[in-house]
């Protein structure tokens, strides 16, 4: 059976009736292992840290125009602004010898 996945607009609150309606005890079936062990890990929530790895919040001053391009860099390459700051920290203190 091919279903077709639809995309319900969650303030059309009359689709959404409709969806929930059409959900019966007939079509509902048991988590696969891979949906079961995803659902037990959304309800563990984060991995706490380790004591003394926690992040910490900074302030710094970057030209707007920098900016701009690095977080254009970062969502190309699929990262957070603070993960392409604390790379190129990293990268630059270990060429600094």
């Amino acid at each position: 059976m091919n279903a077709k996945k639809t995309q319900t607009n969650e303030n059309d609150f009359a689709a959404l009736e409709r969806l929930a309606r059409s959900i019966t005890p007939q079509k509902l079936r048991p988590l696969t292992p891979a949906q079961r062990g995803r659902w037990e890990a959304a309800k563990r929530g984060r991995p706490k840290k380790p004591p003394g790895t926690k992040a910490v919040p900074t302030l710094i001053t970057v030209d707007p125009q920098l900016l701009r391009r690095a977080d254009a860099y970062a969502k190309k390459a699929g990262l957070s602004r603070s993960q392409l700051f604390s790379d190129a920290l990293r990268q630059r203190m270990s060429t600094a010898g």
